[in-house]
């Protein structure tokens, strides 16, 4: 995992900032995104670093055909937190090319043509901006839409509240309680152990 870990930093080289740390409330407030307030911020630096972990973490799976087509689905999230994550460096925006390079280290098979595609398809729904770099106006910028911040937030806590009673949901009347606190457990086991791992 370590290994693994090493890799996926050395692709990202080009993202590193002149300052390598920051508190939370720092990075909120030095995003070029501006949050309504500071849990609003970490709600949404929360869910999209989380989406983006969730993608590497299944970025070598085999067999390949399987996990792409279980992934392809998550490409629109994961250009949207990808811009999220951008900005939370402080970029007013991103570059198309620096964009694809960021979807491609979690989905390396991405083709540019469906990327691109996926990318207008969300200009035209307003949910990005595009605009000139404002150093280089040969060049066009992305950004997240300020109207979408909250629709976002609401998203990313709708999405993970009440999982508990909607995991339940899914067995309900073919599993009994007990059986279903076995599976609860099992969940909860291996994220714990996955941490130890790492420790």
């Amino acid at each position: 995992m370590e290994n693994k870990v090493s890799k996926i930093n050395k692709s990202i080289e080009k993202w590193e900032i002149e300052i390598k740390s920051r508190s939370l409330l720092e990075a909120i407030d030095e995003s070029s995104i501006d949050f309504d307030n500071t849990s609003q911020g970490i709600e949404v630096l929360a869910f999209a670093a989380a989406i983006r972990a969730l993608g590497l973490s299944n970025r070598d799976l085999q067999p390949r055909k399987l996990s792409n087509y279980i992934r392809s689905g998550y490409l629109q999230i994961q250009i949207i937190c990808s811009i999220i994550l951008f900005q939370f460096k402080g970029d007013a925006g991103v570059s198309r090319d620096d964009l694809y390079d960021s979807v491609c280290d979690v989905f390396p098979a991405t083709t540019f043509a469906n990327f691109r595609k996926i990318l207008s398809t969300g200009v035209e729904s307003e949910i990005f901006i595009r605009e000139k770099d404002p150093d280089d106006s040969r060049r066009t910028q992305y950004r997240i839409s300020e109207e979408m911040i909250g629709p976002l937030t609401d998203y990313f806590t709708k999405t993970l509240e009440g999982f508990d009673q909607l995991f339940r949901n899914v067995f309900q009347d073919v599993l009994d309680e007990d059986e279903i606190n076995i599976l609860e457990a099992y969940l909860t086991g291996r994220k714990k152990k996955d941490t130890q791992n790492l420790s």
